[in-house]
């Protein structure tokens, strides 16, 4: 049975329990009163949640597009850092901090580490794009490149995540096609992701990151639904 028709049913079960403490007077009612409440409360707890994934960029519209060509980064409250500063940072850092899953790092106790996203099975996921470039989430194997070469030799990713990109022929590289598991998200926008515990985003230890800037990355942990 589906998560959410299980979710729906009790529910349905809470309503009618609650419901029916009006029919009922003295001590029984208040007894089952608490029987509805706490059927309610156990509903809630069950209940399937949308775990928002949020994907962040402080591209400046003028320096990028004229870098880039037109339209690659939209104008926006996403920040306005000046392409040969993105290049730079890149350079001496082999990342763009603003560039990023939000949150990508976790400096709990002064160390710096993937945030791991602990999810329950039947759990929705949705991205949500607050920069002014694409993104995207895509599953890999493990940690590497992605498509745009450049920019994997500026971050110390010279092989290209399978999952990411094709290697053709003369030895450029192109995106993946779309799916499931490698979900493009535009500059500004909102788009569901995969649920939890589906062939998409299986039980258990998966890994992602965007195959355009590959040093934005999470640990997604998808946990049995404990009912």
């Amino acid at each position: 049975m589906k998560p959410g028709l299980r979710v729906i049913k009790r529910s349905h079960v809470c309503a009618v329990a609650l419901a029916n403490t009006r029919q009922l007077g003295g001590a029984m009612r208040w007894f089952t009163t608490g029987i509805g409440v706490a059927l309610l409360f156990a509903c809630l707890a069950n209940a399937q949640t949308t775990k928002i994934i949020t994907m962040r960029d402080a591209c400046d519209p003028t320096s990028f597009n004229a870098a880039l060509g037109t339209g690659h980064c939209i104008p926006g409250q996403h920040g306005n850092t000046l392409f040969s500063d993105f290049i730079g940072e890149l350079q001496t850092d082999q990342n763009a901090g603003a560039w990023r899953f939000n949150p990508m790092l976790n400096a709990t106790a002064g160390t710096f580490r993937l945030v791991r996203l602990d999810l329950t099975s039947g759990d929705q996921t949705s991205f949500v794009n607050m920069g002014g470039e694409t993104h995207t989430f895509t599953r890999v194997a493990q940690f590497g490149g992605g498509f745009k070469a450049k920019l994997n030799g500026l971050t110390g990713n010279p092989v290209p995540a399978p999952e990411c990109a094709q290697v053709l022929p003369d030895g450029s590289l192109a995106p993946q096609p779309e799916s499931s598991t490698n979900q493009f998200v535009e500059a500004g926008t909102t788009e569901a992701g995969p649920t939890a515990g589906s062939p998409a985003l299986p039980l258990g230890v998966s890994y992602w990151e965007c195959c355009i800037h590959p040093w934005m990355r999470m640990v997604v942990v998808v946990h049995e639904h404990e009912d």
